[in-house]
């Protein structure tokens, strides 16, 4: 049985701002293919490339907001949000609160706009977990003993009649109190911070590649000497747009590496994955010492 919870102003305000995120991106990407290039097409790179981790972490969040439901059957009580879901049996429900305790710690500005998606504390409460549209006194609480879940389902009274129903009734098979996230950080990268600082070291090369490249692109000569034959005379002359080659090579082995990196970690092959990440440095910085020469 599936109940909706109390609709949220914020998550339309989610949309807004991820619309307006993508416009203003827009803008800039248009501005950037008719400007030539110098530093200021550099720092409109920067911005829209600083703009995607933001745009994707709103996103996000507000998919958490439209997409929190409620359910349950015989065994537990399931909340889903984004791709996270929390199983909570039904025998291991202590007491349910109807609402009444402020909160303590209010929803912190990086939760917007799920605001109400989080841990938080009340007074004669503690590991309180929110899964709600509401502020707390507004939630139904949910104490298991070891965790209080904050819900708000729509429909309060016949969420409860069927929670007090199920829970007569008995379970049919034994479930555990657990979190379930199909695609998790710590799935992925681990426990250790290793694995995401090299993939921001590479994405950090791959924008000072370009950035050394676009800074100083004004004032390179037209045509290049890219090589020197056993004289000392320049036998490969070739224009300066050609000096592009080596911020895209550092760019290529970031993200293919990068990508190959996270299947091998997924798959609990973190050694190696360090190796095609850290590699990638390596080509990055084999690139920024070959494009100083030749600008040089």
């Amino acid at each position: 049985m599936h109940f909706k919870p109390l609709p949220c102003a914020s998550r339309w305000e989610g949309v807004v701002v991820a619309g307006w995120i993508v416009l203003i991106d827009l803008l800039f990407v248009i501005w950037m293919v008719r400007r030539p290039v110098d530093w200021v097409k550099f720092a409109l790179v920067l911005l829209v490339a600083l703009s995607l981790p933001l745009l994707g972490y709103i996103v996000w969040r507000t998919w958490a907001a439209f997409g929190l439901r409620y359910w349950m059957d015989r065994n537990a009580l399931t909340v889903e949000w984004s791709s996270v879901r929390q199983t909570i049996p039904l025998q291991s429900i202590q007491r349910i609160i109807r609402g009444g305790l402020p909160s303590l710690t209010p929803p912190p500005w990086t939760r917007w706009p799920a605001p109400y998606i989080g841990p938080t504390q009340a007074l004669g409460l503690r590991n309180i977990q929110m899964l709600a549209t509401r502020p707390l006194e507004e939630c139904l609480l949910v104490d298991t003993g070891e965790t209080v879940f904050a819900l708000s389902p729509r429909h309060q009274e016949a969420f409860l009649e069927a929670l007090q129903a199920r829970y007569r009734l008995g379970p049919v098979s034994r479930v555990a109190l657990a979190r379930s996230r199909p695609m998790a950080w710590e799935r992925l990268f681990g426990t250790e911070l290793a694995g995401p600082m090299l993939l921001a070291a590479g994405m950090v090369g791959a924008l000072l590649l370009f950035g050394v490249l676009m800074v100083r692109f004004p004032d390179l000569p037209e045509v290049l000497a890219f090589h020197y034959n056993s004289d000392g005379l320049p036998d490969v002359i070739r224009e300066k747009t050609a000096l592009f080659l080596l911020p895209a090579i550092g760019l290529l082995a970031w993200l293919v590496n990068g990508l190959w990196g996270m299947w091998l970690s997924f798959r609990q092959q973190r050694t190696g994955a360090y190796l095609l990440w850290a590699g990638a440095l390596v080509v990055q910085f084999c690139s920024y010492m070959a494009l100083t020469s030749l600008m040089n």
